[in-house]
């Protein structure tokens, strides 16, 4: 009986998996035509990287990261695919370091790539791992004849991983994310550990991914070398990101963070703009209303 009522879900998640990857293929390609360098990062990337299968990891959309010059030329790329901006995102210069794009394939399945050009949106954790830096270190994208578009290396996959968990969800643990952690530790070898620590202590995130780590190896029986763990502990002590390990930092601690953390005045009245006065078609959207009397 339960094979059976499986049986659906998984022939389900068998076909959207085939047609994503179908997407990917075709959004990659235009990337390369364009000359665009981007990293296919999250659960897009570990699909096709960790998993036995990629219709293993369920995902809802896919996720590039490519540097801020290649932002336009990016979003042509998508545009001639038949991507349109969605408002589902409010973005500005500094408020959001990434755009949503959406399309509605002829079988009537919706697209969502999210397109970011910084992996995350607090500035104290963003600045860390640039996308160029990860480009030069990805992998090429296994299945795929691009050279343009990569994955990160496994070392960065574990950061960007940690980073994410903390940086927009530090109260909403989800057991998928621990289980990627889970694949790509057991998957990692010496080596790769000994430059996990190391990127991890010259970067300032030793806190963040630490926790992680910790945190799956108590639910899922992760591993975690013993030396690893030791020079994680010395470098996180200091860390202005461990603030982020110690306790819920609010939109408003992110806000302030980010305002001392920009370079002048000029950014820093664009970003509180920004935040005061978003879009009114996203207002639109994330509040339901139609009436432009109500967007105050």
């Amino acid at each position: 009986a339960l094979r059976d009522a499986l049986a659906d879900d998984i022939t389900a998640a068998v076909v959207r998996d085939a047609l994503t990857r179908r997407e990917v293929e075709r959004v990659a390609g235009a990337l390369e035509t364009a000359g665009v360098r981007a990293l296919l990062v999250k659960g897009a990337a570990l699909a096709c990287t960790i998993y036995q299968q990629s219709w293993h990891r369920p995902r809802t959309d896919t996720d590039l990261l490519v540097a801020h010059a290649d932002v336009p030329a990016a979003s042509r790329a998508l545009e001639s695919c038949g991507y349109r901006r969605s408002d589902e995102v409010s973005t500005g210069e500094y408020v959001s370091y990434q755009m949503a794009f959406e399309r509605l394939d002829p079988g009537g399945l919706r697209h969502v790539v999210d397109l970011h050009w910084k992996p995350v949106n607090p500035l104290l954790l963003a600045d860390a791992l640039p996308a160029e830096r990860l480009w030069e270190e990805g992998t090429p994208l296994p299945g795929f004849t691009v050279s343009l578009v990569r994955v990160p290396s496994i070392s960065d996959s574990v950061l960007l991983a940690c980073v994410h968990r903390l940086a927009h969800h530090q109260e909403h643990e989800r057991l998928i994310w621990l289980w990627d952690l889970k694949l790509l530790a057991g998957a990692m070898t010496p080596a790769q550990w000994a430059r996990l620590a190391d990127e991890a202590s010259a970067r300032q995130l030793a806190a963040v991914c630490l926790d992680g780590l910790r945190r799956a190896r108590a639910l899922l029986d992760s591993p975690l070398p013993g030396d690893v763990e030791a020079a994680l502990e010395a470098a996180a002590a200091s860390e202005p990101s461990r603030r982020y390990v110690e306790g819920p930092v609010s939109r408003r601690d992110v806000l302030v963070s980010d305002l001392r953390r920009l370079p002048d005045l000029s950014s820093r009245l664009r970003l509180l703009r920004e935040h005061m006065f978003p879009s009114a078609s996203f207002m639109r959207r994330r509040y339901g209303v139609n009436s432009t009397l109500l967007l105050p």
